[in-house]
């Protein structure tokens, strides 16, 4: 087995029972998981995804998309069952869902898989009585920069047309959690085991120089395609990451230009590194997902601007009235761990 491989495999495997057995979520009997779906007949085996919610009577749900980390070439969705189940006790239909890993399936497949679930979603909403007025897409690691990526893509147009899909599907928030968001960046770090390159020729399919000249260049990451449609955002990054180091600094100024809003967290001890939120029972863990809940829970009451420059007319009101929603805007400087 491929040393990268090797390694995101054990990363998996190893926090698995932290992540997931060791975690007691109250009321989580409560929540009804549906596993295996097929959302797309171009690859049975890889095409899958699994449902999390708790019944409700009457009304819609409100949606999130999850997409599972392992550096492009490991990982399942089932090593996000702590995740998912926390998310349906919130109140969210969660979709959470599989894709194809690399060097089998390489770049853009797994895009294209993720969009072909985000129309099946679209296509059994009514059945499901999902609100699709109220999606949320996230992803941690490679999730993360899919989560990203798929964002984009359904705000833009010419992104669509470039790799040759087409959805309906608009994301109103998204949470991306220490992930990839400019790969010419990526190809240029070193790390132990030269893993990004590894990771990126594994990805793309094809070896740096060949990239260069190939009509992926400008289509592989998310950060060219982001528009002022693009969904706010909670991001979740640690300063001092082994893997994604600068990729959320990246992005933030991406979004600054654009105005769009945004709230973060991040954490500067070492040993709070990559994905730190999903070990759930450090401070870190805590305060992060403590904010996340805050942030979804903004969102689903509407009270989330789009923009930040909308974000601070909102606060003066709210300031003037007394009313404390919503919050203000957490910026990567005053959102210290």
């Amino acid at each position: 087995m491929d040393i990268a491989k090797f390694i995101f495999n054990m990363i998996d495997v190893t926090f698995d029972k932290k992540q997931n057995k060791r975690i007691k979520l109250k009321n989580a009997e409560d929540v009804i998981i549906t596993k295996d779906v097929l959302y797309s007949a171009s690859d049975p085996k890889i095409c899958r995804l699994d449902y999390y919610y708790v019944p409700q009577k009457k009304g819609l749900y409100p949606v999130m998309f999850n997409i599972h980390g392992g550096g492009f070439m490991a990982g399942d969705k089932e090593y996000r069952r702590a995740l998912c189940t926390w998310h349906a006790l919130n109140g969210f239909f969660v979709v959470n869902v599989n894709y194809g890993l690399c060097p089998e399936c390489n770049f853009p497949t797994p895009v294209l898989q993720l969009a072909a679930a985000l129309n099946h979603v679209n296509r059994f909403a009514k059945l499901l009585r999902l609100d699709l007025d109220k999606m949320v897409v996230t992803g941690d690691s490679a999730g993360g920069y899919y989560a990203a990526m798929l964002a984009a893509l359904c705000a833009n147009e010419d992104m669509q047309k470039a790799l040759k899909v087409k959805t309906r599907v608009k994301f109103g928030a998204a949470i991306l959690n220490c992930g990839l968001y400019d790969l010419d960046t990526v190809i240029k770090r070193r790390l132990l085991f030269d893993l990004n390159k590894k990771v990126f020729d594994s990805y793309i399919g094809i070896d740096e120089d060949a990239f260069l000249g190939s009509e992926y260049k400008d289509l592989c990451s998310p950060l060219p395609f982001i528009n002022k449609d693009f969904p706010p955002c909670f991001l979740v990054y640690a300063d001092k990451d082994i893997f994604c180091g600068g990729q959320t600094e990246i992005l933030t100024q991406k979004l600054d230009s654009l105005d769009i809003y945004y709230e973060s967290y991040h954490s500067v001890s070492m040993l709070r590194n990559h994905c730190f939120s999903l070990e759930w029972t450090s401070r870190e863990a805590k305060d992060a997902n403590a904010l996340i809940e805050k942030f979804l829970d903004k969102f689903k009451r509407s009270n989330l601007p789009p923009h930040m420059s909308e974000a601070t007319e909102i606060i003066r009101e709210c300031e003037k009235d007394g009313s404390d929603e919503p919050q203000k805007p957490t910026s990567p400087k005053r959102a210290r761990a």
